[in-house]
């Protein structure tokens, strides 16, 4: 009797201390994790997504919402189009010194965008073959509703029941501010709500031909799949895409004042938030390493300078994204126009492109990204 007391006891101390060490193990594992900061509970199931279109919207544009779905938004449902050719998508190698991903030369960029327009040019002379594609994309406007009146959570709601598209943010008051943490509650929710390959991001006042960048995004995707095994040990290429800056100045004064930028003269370079594309991973990235990262006010640059330690970033400057604070002369190869209003949604949709231009009026000039030169000299080689 004594004999299994004994066992008994030494089988309780074994259950017990397995059971404890597991315990243990769960908690530390969770005490890792960043707690969820969006503080949001559910979103609509949408199993096997290519795209996220996150829209980052005031609460009351309402307007610019319904403009954004009656025009853009329904482009590439399905797409329609001839396959992008594989041969004008460009894929970095790693340089044999630092094991950095070698970007893309003036040159390249320059060769790149007078193939694209003749290829445009190309579709509208002959008749290529289309194929139709069920390519799977969602979007969503991202919208805080902490601190928010009543009356416009109320018509919220309504617009909510009616499109089942918005990203309501309960833990976020929605203000300029708060740009930064608004985009980093929106990754952490998409992330853990939905698969996706990679998201676009772009403001409520930007148009999108949406069916001519999935066509590339399309064709890129495929590439790099086909040739993943060319990269050996070192980490597949991850998507930063867009119009970068590298010589920004960090703002001392007014609204946009940066008090805790210490880390160089100017922001480290940065796609501009009008529009641009990042691969699942980088927005994983962002979202589960959120309580180390250091937030300033403008939020693109954020996301630049959170990106900036990582060698296998591929970061693709396309003159094509005419996101700058300013709109540029515009062109039928443009794919993302930022600081477009209703009328210019509609006309765009309409395939009239330049209804925005005032004559007179000053228009940045937009250029190709040195990667070469230091950051202050990045920019200069103007697109002709």
């Amino acid at each position: 009797m004594r004999r299994m007391n004994n066992l008994v006891t030494l089988f309780t101390a074994i259950t017990a201390f397995f059971f404890g060490s597991f315990i243990t193990r769960i908690l530390s594992t969770v005490d890792k994790c960043p707690a969820h900061r969006s503080g949001v509970v559910k979103l609509e199931p949408h199993p096997d997504l290519f795209l996220v279109i996150l829209v980052l919207s005031a609460p009351d544009n309402a307007e610019l919402r319904q403009s954004m779905r009656d025009t853009w938004l329904r482009l590439g449902q399905p797409l329609n189009q001839p396959y992008f050719p594989e041969e004008q998508i460009y894929l970095p190698k790693y340089s044999k010194a630092g094991g950095h991903l070698q970007m893309e030369t003036v040159e390249t960029q320059a060769q790149r965008l007078m193939h694209y327009i003749k290829w445009q040019k190309e579709l509208t002379k002959m008749d290529q073959p289309r194929v139709q594609r069920n390519i799977k994309f969602k979007h969503l406007f991202a919208i805080g509703t902490q601190q928010m009146s009543g009356i416009l959570r109320g018509e919220l709601e309504r617009e909510q029941q009616q499109n089942k598209d918005l990203l309501l943010l309960p833990r976020l008051h929605d203000d300029y501010l708060n740009l930064t943490e608004k985009l980093i509650q929106s990754l952490d929710a998409l992330t853990r709500f939905y698969d996706f390959s990679y998201l676009l991001k772009v403001d409520d006042d930007t148009y999108v031909k949406l069916d001519n960048l999935l066509n590339e995004l399309v064709s890129y995707d495929r590439k790099l799949l086909r040739n993943r095994a060319d990269y050996g040990h070192d980490p597949q290429p991850e998507l930063y895409w867009g119009y970068f800056n590298g010589r920004a100045t960090i703002k001392t004064k007014g609204r946009w004042r940066e008090p805790n930028y210490y880390l160089s003269k100017n922001y480290i370079n940065y796609a501009l938030g009008g529009g641009y594309v990042l691969s699942r991973k980088l927005c994983e990235h962002v979202a589960n390493h959120s309580d180390l990262l250091s937030m300033y006010v403008s939020e693109d640059a954020s996301l630049g300078t959170w990106l900036a330690p990582l060698r296998h970033v591929y970061r693709w400057h396309d003159p094509r994204f005419d996101t700058a604070y300013t709109p540029t002369k515009c062109h039928a190869y443009h794919l993302v126009l930022h600081k477009r209003n209703q009328r210019h949604m509609d006309d765009l949709y309409a395939n009239k492109l330049c209804t925005h231009e005032v004559p007179g009026q000053r228009v940045f000039v937009s250029y190709y990204y040195d990667w070469t030169k230091p950051a202050d000299r990045c920019c200069d080689n103007v697109v002709t």
